[in-house]
This record gives structure tokens, sequence and C-alpha cells, in this order.
């Protein structure tokens, strides 16, 4: 590992940033009296925004953990999880003897911990397929995303250097996929979840070359497109006819976005957004956004959920800011660093 990488992680990330640390159930008990959140929900936020400490070293600090868990609820319901791994000083939650602890608190089981690496695609749940099909590690400009910092991943981390682009590409790709064990048939979704198309005609080809191989192979669950550059009618109406599609739109944070945001998708208004899903529900596709909490106040947060509500059909697909790097750290909001709002 070079020597740049090893500086820029921080055993203390969080706690010398001024994030505070839950270490107590009484807290989350106390925060679950005062907001009306089940206790369960309390703790996940808490686990998503601290990560977790791994004693038995499986990921190195600074890095990221990726795992299945079986949460101690009646559902009893796998969960997939991601996030990053800290020293001891930055969270109380650890991963040792096949199970997850908040302390010595045992939250539930779960199975064999990984590095959470940047792969060309990765299974979000049993049935459900992520593409990175323009090589997300590639991407950069955002300062809130972890692959703006060139020097923080190395090769064990980016693997998504293989870019699906023409059908040939598709085809094998697809293919390799069934011979691994992959029912292409049997998934309910298949996302496409990288930008860097540099252009809504880009995106819109890659789509239906996705649904038509897809379909080939007896796929007929849905197919969706995460990220924001296709706004225009025409595009639109392409992707419509595709029938079962579904659009995401990567808005992000609704303040600061010309601070934060990369140069060409900071140019992208909220308002642009919103006209974007108006128009494209109207055609019948789903739509939602994602968006990252912990950027923005938590008024502009309320404000921007309100205005962007009646141009969605789906509840907006929620992340708590993950941080790992410094930079990352400086652009969250300091409500987001308390566990008391003021």
């Amino acid at each position: 590992m070079s020597k740049e990488i090893v500086n820029i992680i921080d055993p203390k990330l969080l706690s010398a940033g001024g994030v505070e640390i839950i270490r107590l159930s009484a807290e989350h008990e106390r925060l679950r009296k005062e907001y009306g959140i089940p206790l369960s929900e309390i703790m996940h936020i808490d686990l998503n925004r601290t990560g977790v400490h791994l004693p038995n070293s499986e990921v190195r600090v600074g890095y990221r953990a990726r795992f299945i868990a079986t949460f101690n609820n009646p559902s009893e319901e796998k969960t997939w999880v991601a996030l990053p791994v800290r020293s001891k000083t930055d969270t109380a939650y650890s991963v040792h003897d096949d199970a997850l602890f908040f302390n010595d608190v045992r939250m539930g089981e779960i199975d064999t911990v990984q590095l959470d690496t940047c792969d060309v695609s990765y299974q979000r749940g049993s049935n459900l397929l992520n593409l990175n099909s323009r090589s997300r590690g590639n991407c950069g400009g955002c300062r809130a995303c972890t692959h703006n910092y060139k020097d923080f991943y190395d090769k064990t981390v980016l693997r998504d250097q293989e870019r699906l682009i023409t059908g040939e590409q598709v085809r094998n790709f697809f293919n390799l996929k069934q011979q691994e064990g992959l029912n292409i048939a049997a998934l309910k979704q298949i996302a496409v979840v990288t930008g860097l198309f540099g252009g809504e005609k880009a995106v819109v080809e890659h789509m239906k070359l996705i649904a038509g191989t897809a379909a080939s192979e007896g796929f007929e669950g849905e197919l969706m497109y995460f990220g924001c550059e296709v706004n225009d009618d025409e595009a639109l109406r392409e992707l419509a006819k595709l029938g079962n599609f579904a659009l995401v739109y990567a808005i992000d944070n609704f303040t600061k976005r010309s601070e934060i945001l990369t140069k060409r998708k900071s140019r992208i208004t909220v308002e642009t957004a919103k006209s974007t899903l108006n128009r494209a529900r109207k055609l019948g596709i789903q739509t939602t956004f994602a968006y990252i909490a912990g950027i923005d106040p938590l008024k502009q947060l309320q404000s921007g959920f309100e205005f962007m509500s009646d141009s969605i059909t789906r509840f907006p697909i929620v992340n708590v800011f993950q941080i790992q790097t410094q930079g990352q750290l400086d652009v969250m909001d300091p409500e987001a660093k308390s566990r008391v709002l003021h």
C-alpha cells in the first residue's frame, strides 16, 4: 500500500472531527422516545453513521466491509450491509464470533465478512443485480463521494475497470454471470447505477442494450436507471417504451450543490430534477430520487423532500452519509455530527 493511502486513513477520523459517538443503549432509547422512531431503526441509522469495528482485522480500518446480517427481529429477514471499518474510538459497533454487536449487546447473526470492492456488478439482495457499466471507480469531482479521493483506494478495491459498452461485452457479461450460477430470468430488478455516460443518448442506447440482452435470457423484471443524465422528453419517451422501467434521480443534496458536486452535476437544479421526474411519471415510468442524509441542514432537508414529494411514485432512496476521508468530513453538516438537535 502506498504511503499516501496510509496517510489518508485516520483511525480516529470521526471523533477527532467532532462527530459524536453514541456509547450507551440509554441514548438510543432516549432518541426513540424523542422522535417516535422504532429502536431498531435508530440503531440501524447509527450503525450506518459510525460504521463497524473488526477486532479480527478482516478488513483494514478506513476501508469498507460487507456482509449479510440476520437481525434479531420477528421477520428475521436477511439484510445486505456495507459499512466503513472503524477503530474502537470511532464506533461502539463490532463484528466477531459470527455476530454483530452494539457494545456487548448482540444485534444479530452475520455471514462472512468481506472487503467491499467496487465491481462491475454486484448483488443487492438475492434477486437484484446492480451494474457499474461505465466503471464507477473512474468517477470523480463530488466531494461527498469516496471515489473523488483518488489516492484512497488501491487495486484491491477498484475492480470495475472492465466497462460494459458494446453488445458483445454485455452478452459475454451475462453469459459469465449465468455460468457463475446467476438466474437472470429470476431477477426482479436490474439497475444501472453509474454515471459517466456523457449524455442522455448514450444512457438510452445502453438501457436498450441491457433490456434486449436480459430479455433474451428470460428477464421480465424491472429495469432501473440511477443517475441524472436523462432530462429531455424524447429520451424519457424512449425509456418508457422499454416497459417496466424506473428512474432514480441522483439528487444527493439540496444545498451547497456548486460547492460539493462536480461541475456538470451541480448545473442541474433541484427544479430540473423535479421536472424530469414529473414528466417521466406521466409517461408511466416509476420515479423517485436518491439523497444523502448528512450534508444539508435538517430544515433544508425537510423543505427539499416536501418540494419533491409530488413528483415521485415510490419512497426516496435515503443513504446515511458514511465518512471515510477528511474531505467528506469537511462537507458534513454540523447538525449531522451531533446526536442532539439544537
